[in-house]
């Protein structure tokens, strides 16, 4: 069978549906231009704004890691949207389009923190004569703008969505994909998003967090002069919420953009699955650089071969019809746990667990392999999840 990673979204033939997001990865025009050279499907520029008001200026330090050991779990953030001005991106625009005429180029817009029509409509305009593929329209951003009623506090909103992509739609013809926020209605926010002219949504942008907290000094962190803010959570630690977010846009029969903690093919493929029609990544390039994308495209394209399909079109939505309510899912399908022995570590991390948040149903002393009394195992999975050799199971009863 013939496998190719060629995808279309919204119109835009691209050559892998992986997507650089807008955020530091897509600063200026060199790196998205090293981006594509690397292979990168298309890309989303760093979010256009007014780079005049004083209160747009990015304060130092502004990203911080989440770490668990040596393992980057996520990254915080406080940046604001691009400080280059609207007039160089334009021209910057014109040129990556011309020089790469097959990738996908999308321009983000967030203009003003009140709505500011004019703005809205007139760079809308203006993007469209630079030759890109797609507007995104962040409505979603949790710091910032948000602060003063836009951003988040827009895509939070059904009739404030309505009324700021009408603006755009009324002033381009071009593709418009509004970047929502996860914790807000989702359905409602894509229904006002079609209703008002979108043709596809974005989801998600990151998390409104609280970075952490310096148990010396007792202030948050990072520090900015002994302050901090709340800010933006991405990466690993997002995927979960990314991926109902995904799937309850894709399950109104619309195009999903889906982002937030791609990190390799695997997690890429999950969100195909999940209605997906092009993934944009951003944490993963910040911790190992455009270069992923190699693994990224062998890795899917190999899945695809594994499973018999030809393209990432056949995977997307695949798992929806397997998303059912609460109330509908089986009491009768059970399963409890089991043990591998020959991969077991005998470290006793599941005795511990099912002992003190459980039902007491494994049995263990130190140095030997655990036993599992199907009796009192209730199937609930909680062994299975903090076995850190993958020793143990779950087995239909």
């Amino acid at each position: 069978m013939t496998v190719t990673l060629q995808t279309t979204f919204l119109g835009v033939t691209l050559k892998n549906p992986f997507l650089l997001a807008s955020a530091p990865p897509t600063r200026n025009r060199e790196m998205i231009e090293r981006a594509f050279e690397a292979g990168w499907g298309g890309a989303i520029i760093k979010t256009l704004t007014q780079v005049e008001e004083p209160a747009w200026k990015n304060v130092r330090p502004r990203i911080r890691a989440l770490r668990e050991g040596t393992r980057i779990l996520g990254f915080t953030n406080m940046e604001l949207a691009s400080m280059r001005s609207t007039e160089e991106w334009l021209t910057d625009l014109a040129a990556i389009k011309r020089r790469y005429p097959d990738r996908g180029l999308g321009a983000s817009l967030l203009y003003g923190g009140a709505p500011d029509e004019k703005q809205w409509r007139a760079v809308a305009g203006s993007s469209e004569d630079a030759g890109v593929d797609w507007l995104e329209l962040n409505l979603s951003c949790p710091h910032g703008g948000a602060e003063e009623g836009g951003e988040f506090s827009i895509g939070s909103r059904p009739e404030a969505i309505r009324k700021v992509v009408g603006w755009v739609r009324e002033s381009t013809s071009l593709p418009l994909i509004v970047k929502l926020p996860a914790f807000s209605d989702i359905q409602a926010g894509t229904k006002a998003s079609m209703e008002a002219g979108a043709n596809a949504v974005a989801l998600i942008n990151t998390l409104n967090a609280l970075s952490g907290i310096d148990l010396d000094t007792w202030r948050p962190i990072p520090s900015v002069a002994g302050e901090s803010a709340f800010c933006g959570l991405s990466g690993r630690a997002v995927k979960p919420v990314a991926l109902r977010c995904v799937a309850l846009a894709a399950s109104m029969h619309v195009p999903v953009s889906g982002m937030g903690g791609i990190y390799d093919w695997r997690d890429a493929a999950e969100f195909l699955l999940a209605g997906a029609s092009s993934l944009q990544v951003c944490s993963a390039v910040m911790e190992h650089g455009y270069g992923i994308i190699n693994d990224l495209c062998r890795g899917l394209e190999e899945y695809l071969r594994i499973k018999g399909c030809s393209s990432p079109g056949e995977l997307v939505g695949r798992a929806l019809s397997h998303l059912v309510s609460h109330a509908t899912l089986s009491r009768d399908f059970r399963a409890i746990a089991r043990c591998r022995s020959a991969h077991c570590i005998r470290c006793g991390a599941c005795f511990v667990s099912c002992r003190d948040a459980g039902y007491q149903a494994i049995g263990w002393q130190n140095g030997e392999y655990p036993v599992v009394d199907a009796e009192k195992c209730d199937g609930c999975g909680l062994c299975v999840g903090v076995c850190p050799s993958g020793c143990l199971a779950m087995e239909t009863q």
